[in-house]
């Protein structure tokens, strides 16, 4: 992978892992990214950030300078706003750029991911509103459902096999 980067200049990672932490980092992730090192694969982990680096844009320049996009779905991937706007940006980069999104699926049928059914729908559902709701904005309502429904469109797209 090591050559496609170099005659690339615009990646700067091979892989970024799109991943909930709780779920997967210790008894997956960790696993995968020293596999993915040890065959010479530079992959952009988040734990690669020095303490008190400002998340957002630091792993968007993560995102758009990775030829491949690893996506880790898992039970609990849509309580995190992060994991989620993360993969908006993911598919975002596959379509403008061409990048490569590999899904794993993690202990969950990747029906769910495509179709939001089940907990994985709620929570997802719980998590817009936990993260956009306000009840003193009267646009509330109208962000949160924008916001959904952006989700919704990454989760199904990146939740098919795409590549």
């Amino acid at each position: 992978m090591s050559s496609t980067s170099s005659s690339n200049p615009q990646w700067i990672n091979d892989v970024f892992i799109n991943f909930r932490v709780e779920d997967t980092r210790q008894r997956f992730i960790s696993h995968l990214y020293a596999a993915l090192k040890n065959a010479g694969v530079n992959t952009y982990i988040d734990r690669q950030l020095p303490k008190g680096t400002e998340l957002g844009p630091e792993l968007s320049r993560a995102i758009e300078g990775s030829h491949i996009s690893i996506v880790v779905f898992s039970k609990r991937y849509t309580e995190s706003s992060w994991c989620l706007n993360e993969l908006k940006q993911v598919m975002e980069c596959h379509r403008t750029h061409g990048q490569l999104v590999v899904p794993v699926f993690y202990d969950i049928d990747p029906s769910a991911v495509r179709h939001q059914n089940g907990d994985f729908g709620k929570v997802l559902r719980a998590t817009v509103k936990k993260t956009y709701f306000d009840p003193r904005d009267d646009s509330g309502d109208e962000r949160m459902e924008h916001v959904l429904a952006k989700w919704r469109s990454a989760l199904t797209q990146a939740g098919m096999k795409l590549n």
